[in-house]
């Protein structure tokens, strides 16, 4: 919700915020705000887009509100939007103050307007933030907020960092996806993941639907590993840029796939003239060391906060 201090902010008053509603317009001011914010806490760099920040700041349904200086420019901006979750109708609040603001208050009058506004946008209160930082997480706690969901996204340069060494463990294939194979990669998908909190429990047919049906989708990067005596024992699909979802069956694990399949997806992407590669994966995941070890660094988190 509130990109939090990561160069120090001058010494300020707390001030009463005058808070406008966000018109359509503003999406750019919006977005270079996220750009400010994006520099000093880290992030996603698609979230200081236009399209990205667009679907939480703008269009129907929406309520956003920011404030600007004295010369005009945004320099805190909330929004609160509707997202169904769990069966349950939630308000979700999301929301930047500029680096050169922070210690006015601006982030407490936030949240205490998504707090008084969420009852006429969803049954429960959510808050989201795609930069969080200790100090943001120490904020949202010191505000009675516990986190519910917490992810890194981590980045391999392909112009500057050497290519992970990593062979296919002896025996193993590699399959693209095609329509022929989708389903395969789906039962992978669903061994590999499962037994983990949170598996959304999907159908085939949404599942492919979900991974196929990005503009980004590349089958030509997604692949299956096949073993001649198990079959199909761990998959990788990507979009343009990104590594989506790479998994392992129970019984492959320990052996180096993983690793192969990455070092697979990114030699691809490398073939293909991509300077760099993303991913995200769950903190509690133990497969972020792995990314690590094969030369990602960490350039930001994502979470999300509920009350009580």
């Amino acid at each position: 919700m509130r990109c939090a201090a990561g160069r120090a902010a001058p010494t300020l008053r707390a001030v009463t915020p005058r808070w406008r509603p966000l018109a359509d317009d503003d999406l750019g001011a919006v977005a270079s705000l996220a750009l400010r914010c994006l520099a000093v806490d880290g992030g996603l760099p698609l979230a200081a887009t236009e399209p990205f920040l667009g679907r939480r700041y703008s269009g129907d349904g929406v309520l956003g509100r920011g404030v600007r200086d004295a010369g005009g420019e945004l320099i805190a901006v909330a929004a609160l939007r509707a997202q169904r979750a769990d069966g349950v109708r939630a308000a979700v609040l999301t929301g930047l103050v500029d680096p050169a603001h922070r210690g006015r208050g601006l982030g407490s009058a936030l949240l205490n307007w998504g707090t008084a506004a969420a009852p006429a946008v969803g049954e429960r209160l959510t808050v989201e933030t795609e930069t969080l930082t200790p100090a943001g997480q120490e904020f949202l706690r010191r505000q009675g907020l516990r986190r519910v969901f917490a992810e890194d996204v981590l980045r391999f340069d392909l112009a500057g960092t050497p290519l992970p060494s990593h062979p296919l463990p002896d025996g193993i294939a590699l399959v693209p996806w095609r329509p022929e194979t989708a389903e395969r990669f789906f039962a992978v998908y669903r061994a590999a993941f499962r037994e983990r909190p949170g598996f959304p429990g999907w159908s085939a047919r949404r599942w492919i639907d979900w991974t196929s049906g990005d503009d980004g989708f590349r089958p030509q990067w997604s692949l299956l590993a096949t073993d001649p005596v198990v079959r199909d024992v761990g998959f990788v699909t990507c979009a343009d840029g990104w590594i989506v979802q790479l998994g392992t069956v129970p019984g492959a694990r320990g052996r180096g796939l993983g690793a192969a399949l990455a070092a697979a997806a990114l030699a691809r992407m490398r073939a293909a003239g991509l300077t760099a590669a993303l991913l995200d994966v769950n903190v509690d995941n133990p497969a972020g060391r792995l990314y690590e070890r094969l030369g990602f660094t960490v350039i930001g988190r994502r979470a999300r906060f509920a009350t009580g």
